[in-house]
């Protein structure tokens, strides 16, 4: 993790994703209509309170022409930073070592 994400943290790829969205200007409402979502759904997401998943990743991708897998790698990328500001420190015994 760099020094600036240190400063903010973890971005939630609900972010990325809103700001997309005001950016060509669709509203969550209008996207959760176009994937056949409820809003709430699309709203959480938005909002960082739900993750990004590999249906809803399909959905959205196809409503916004992004693929599954960008949408996909902005929430690997944010549960991998997430994980290392709650854990930074991790001991395990590398197997591939003994090998």
């Amino acid at each position: 993790m760099d020094e600036r994400n240190e400063m903010i943290g973890p971005i939630h790829p609900g972010e990325f994703l809103k700001d997309m969205l005001d950016e060509i200007e669709i509203s969550a409402y209008a996207l959760a209509n176009a994937i056949g979502k409820a809003p709430i759904q699309v709203t959480r997401i938005l909002n960082g309170q739900a993750s990004i998943t590999a249906p809803m990743a399909r959905r959205i991708g196809k409503a916004l022409g992004l693929t599954p897998e960008m949408l996909m790698n902005w929430q690997a990328r944010y549960d991998l930073e997430v994980a290392e500001t709650t854990e930074p420190e991790i001991k395990v015994t590398n197997l591939m070592a003994q090998a």
